[in-house]
């Protein structure tokens, strides 16, 4: 059975979810990160339920979450004052809620191309493009990228779909192969639409376009 040899080059820098710096210290700083986060989803599903933006009859929905939030808070406060342990219980239960809710969620293959170009368009900055040399040596003088070579950096520039130019002007320089800048901001602009007419007379639907043009 004949294997792809560029199957192993198709490969993505590896995105840490939490934590900076040395791998010890960043992984004591995971789950206190992690509740950060769990306890803000919490807190925006709970706005958005007494929000009850969606719902038909929003006004009194409004009034009857917020007197039970009201009362829930008052029952709360009369079982902390007359029973302090299971204050400390509820308080414990809401860190594993909040733990369980800020679990990370592993970044789709779309969402690690869009970092990969993000990353090139901050190299290229101001500037018309990016000479293929000049683009590998910045990655690879970067601890994600390090491990990746210049037969992988290309494959993976093919993989995100980015135009490669024989002869790139940058400058005084010429000659030499590399990216545009407008190619990269394409690739990141999100589709267009436009209509499609019906020669039946339906209403005409709308079709998407790639990044640059049909």
């Amino acid at each position: 059975m004949p294997t792809d040899t560029e199957a192993d080059t198709l490969e993505l820098p590896p995105v840490p979810a939490f934590g900076r710096g040395r791998p010890r210290w960043a992984a004591q700083r995971i789950h206190p990160r992690r509740i950060s986060v769990g306890h803000l989803k919490l807190y925006g599903r709970l706005r958005g339920w007494a929000r009850a933006e969606h719902h038909p009859a929003r006004g009194k929905t409004i009034a009857a979450r917020a007197a039970g939030l009201a009362f829930g808070a008052l029952m709360a406060w009369r079982t902390a004052n007359e029973q302090p342990r299971l204050l400390a219980l509820a308080a414990s239960a809401y860190a594993v809620a909040a733990w369980r809710a800020g679990r990370p969620v592993p970044p789709t293959v779309e969402e690690l191309q869009r970092r990969f170009l993000l990353g090139v368009q901050e190299l290229i900055g101001d500037r018309p493009g990016i000479h293929l040399r000049e683009l590998y040596d910045e990655l690879q003088a970067r601890p994600a990228a390090a491990h990746l070579d210049d037969t992988r950096l290309r494959a993976l520039l093919v993989h995100c779909q980015v135009p490669i130019h024989k002869s790139l002007r940058i400058g005084e320089t010429t000659g030499r192969s590399g990216i545009k800048a407008a190619d990269i901001e394409a690739l990141l602009s999100p589709p267009e639409t436009k209509e499609q007419p019906c020669p039946d007379g339906t209403p005409a639907k709308p079709a998407l376009t790639a990044p640059g043009g049909p």
